[in-house]
């Protein structure tokens, strides 16, 4: 038989405590923690070596090219003139090609400052509106204006003077029609007579400082 005295046995592994496996959990916590992406109350500049490819490459974007604007070109408006109550040219720059547009927008602005300064006026009223614009066909301009209102008489007859010389200064228009609101009406020439044809500058001779007029004929005897 034998006896049991001199037989050690083995001590069954201890299992860890409590406060050691919260203590291992910390310790796991923290070291991952150490191991994540750092969080900054402010904003830090990157060494350039540790900026995401592609970041530090230079932008390829490209402003289009704007197309180079029209020239300016003189274009001939005509005025009144406060002393003689003629017809007076000046000149006024538009974009080129002048047109009868650019010129009849250049009119219905009025005289400017240095204008003024030179005793000059218009006859057209600051209301009127260039409403359209027909042609020219084979010399002959349509003008659609809003109205002519506002002068009356001689009056009426220089501010159609104004929009007919200054059409007629241009290439290929010779002669012009007027529409008011759409509608064709008879508007006066120099002399005050009314007509529904196109009006052409030597309707408005009398109103030309530059126009030259044939004396009548000494009556019979004389």
């Amino acid at each position: 038989m034998i006896g049991t005295r001199g037989l050690t046995c083995a001590r069954p592994a201890s299992r860890p405590t409590r406060a050691v496996i919260v203590a291992l959990a910390a310790f796991a916590l923290l070291s991952s923690g150490a191991c994540g992406i750092q969080h900054d109350d402010q904003a830090r500049t990157l060494p350039t070596d540790k900026v995401p490819f592609g970041l530090l490459a230079t932008s390829t974007t490209t402003t289009a090219p704007q197309p180079p604007e029209a020239p300016a070109v003189p274009t001939s408006v005509y005025l009144v003139d406060n002393d003689t109550g003629q017809l007076v040219e000046v000149q006024r720059p538009v974009s080129a090609p002048p047109s009868v547009r650019s010129a009849l927008e250049e009119l219905l602005k009025g005289p400017t400052e240095q204008e003024l300064d030179r005793g000059l006026r218009s006859n057209i009223a600051s209301a009127t509106e260039l409403l359209a614009i027909i042609g020219p066909e084979n010399g002959v301009v349509t003008i659609d204006l809003s109205d002519l209102t506002g002068p009356t008489g001689e009056g009426q007859r220089l501010a159609l003077a104004q929009i007919v010389y200054t059409v007629t200064a241009l290439p290929d228009v010779d002669r012009v029609l007027f529409r008011f609101q759409g509608e064709a009406k008879e508007v006066p020439n120099a002399a005050g007579e009314s007509t529904g044809e196109p009006l052409t500058r030597s309707d408005f001779a009398p109103f030309d400082p530059a126009a030259t007029t044939t004396p009548d004929p000494p009556p019979p005897g004389d």
